[in-house]
């Protein structure tokens, strides 16, 4: 158990790994926070992307160029090609050649950034196995064995296919050790994202729990909560509106960033795509549980606490007409999302001009911070093996860029960030206690802003696929 409060176990970070993460704070004491010429935070999350997916050949960052690994088959082989890229069906891909080399490669060669494709497994227990080492010794070997979609999980793209993030990284701060927060998939980081945590659920059904779970993600049985009723993967939010009939039936009573916020008056919110469509969000765009606070106590039984979920459109229009809080988190349509199957790598890249052009043409432009990152890596290769926090973290790289008028030109942020960096970032900013030893122990990402020099203006973006 970590700290006063449940969610994580004990740390095992070693005394060079803290000192480490305090250094990610670039010296700035606490009080500091209150000085710095940022208003408000804006943070957009998008879905399942990681880190060599994306930016793996962006120069300078730390990506595709020296990795010279091979994947390894389930006897621990290599493999002599990759094995057949699947489609979304699970059946081969016609537009990939069956003789891939054993290797990343440019998915450009295929597809475009538009074109949908298979969605590769991203699991609790699944991904910590795709870090095993290969047959050359090189982690990060078992990616294709441990996963489902065959060889396209080796797959990048390259500015073509992002041309905003790649100006935003061009023009500000690109972070390129930014890990998410737990291993696996989306509801575990976005729970991870409000709280510092992990979800609960302790009388969750037997078909539901994992069995038989051995070191480095070995499971006798898969399952959507660990044996001690953690969730360590998907379950919907036991409020609706609903997706599926696998439901967290137990409230959250675990302190999130809602209440260190609230008790400092600090206005916040979270913008949902969809929320505003009542019985019809999933259809008008909300993925229930990429909802975080649908699954919290105090914010969905009382009336001032679900005034803080709010419709994305709303978003756009505190920007535009005034109103916007000093704490946003903002979730497009699933549509929009860049998660594979639903959404596209363009689509994406499209969402997050639009959203980045509005937020640069508002009134609040000269005293924001724009974080922009993915939830998790989707199942997609990333070749930097994450540290190891504890028995549910850090997991794959992410990409992750920092926007600002105080923002640094055309910086790659090498120091260690995960989601908690949001939250650390949040309460320095505002002077909030930690809600577990993770985010007291994570970097603020403050190497990407130089207060000292003039607010720039806005730049412009290129127009997205």
């Amino acid at each position: 158990m970590l700290g006063r409060r449940p969610g994580l176990v004990a740390l095992v970070l070693v005394g060079a790994v803290l000192a480490a993460c305090a250094a990610g704070l670039g010296g700035g004491e606490p009080s500091a926070g209150a000085r710095a010429p940022i208003d408000h935070i804006v943070v957009l999350f998008l879905e399942n992307r990681s880190f060599d997916h994306l930016f793996g050949t962006y120069p300078g960052a730390t990506g595709l160029a020296g990795y010279r690994g091979r994947q390894a088959d389930q006897n621990g082989a290599a493999y002599p090609t990759l094995p057949a890229a699947l489609g979304r069906e699970g059946k081969p891909d016609q537009r990939f050649p069956a003789d891939l080399p054993n290797a990343p490669f440019a998915m450009l060669r295929f597809v475009g950034p538009l074109d949908e494709t298979n969605n590769p497994v991203h699991r609790f227990y699944h991904m910590q196995r795709q870090y095993g080492v290969g047959a050359d010794g090189i982690p990060m070997g078992r990616w294709v064995a441990e996963g489902t979609s065959g060889g396209v999980t080796m797959g990048y793209y390259d500015r073509v296919a992002s041309p905003v993030q790649w100006r935003l990284a061009d023009e500000f701060v690109l972070l390129d050790h930014w890990f998410q927060g737990i291993h696996g998939g989306s509801f575990p980081n976005h729970f991870y994202l409000i709280s510092g945590g992990v979800a609960r659920y302790r009388e969750a059904p037997a078909a539901e729990r994992a069995l038989g779970v051995g070191p480095d993600g070995r499971v006798d049985e898969d399952g959507e909560v660990d044996p001690e009723g953690w969730v360590v993967n998907n379950l919907d939010p036991p409020y609706p509106p609903q997706r599926v009939t696998r439901i967290l039936h137990e409230p959250q009573t675990a302190p999130t960033i809602a209440d260190r916020l609230d008790a400092a008056g600090v206005s916040w919110a979270w913008y949902a795509t969809g929320w505003g469509g009542g019985a019809n969000a999933v259809k008008q765009g909300l993925t229930p549980h990429h909802n975080p606070f649908q699954y919290v106590k105090r914010i969905m039984e009382t009336a001032e606490g679900r005034t803080h979920i709010r419709d994305a459109s709303e978003f756009s229009r505190a920007l535009r007409d005034g109103g916007l809080p000093a704490v946003s988190f903002v979730k497009p349509h699933w549509k929009q999302n860049a998660h594979a199957v639903s959404s596209t790598v363009g689509a994406g890249d499209r969402w997050i001009g639009e959203i980045v052009g509005k937020v640069m043409a508002s009134r609040y432009w000269p005293r924001v911070a724009v974080v922009i990152t993915y939830d998790e890596g989707g199942g997609w290769f990333d070749h930097v093996r994450p540290p190891v926090i504890d028995r549910f973290g850090l997991g794959t790289r992410v990409p992750t860029l920092i926007v600002s008028p105080y923002a640094r030109r055309g910086v790659i942020g090498r120091r260690a960030y995960d989601h908690a960096s949001v939250l650390k970032l949040i309460e320095w900013r505002f002077g909030l206690e930690p809600l577990t030893e993770r985010d007291r122990h994570a970097a603020a990402p403050l190497e990407a802003f130089d207060f000292s020099q003039p607010p720039r203006g806005p730049v412009p973006l290129p127009k997205a696929p």
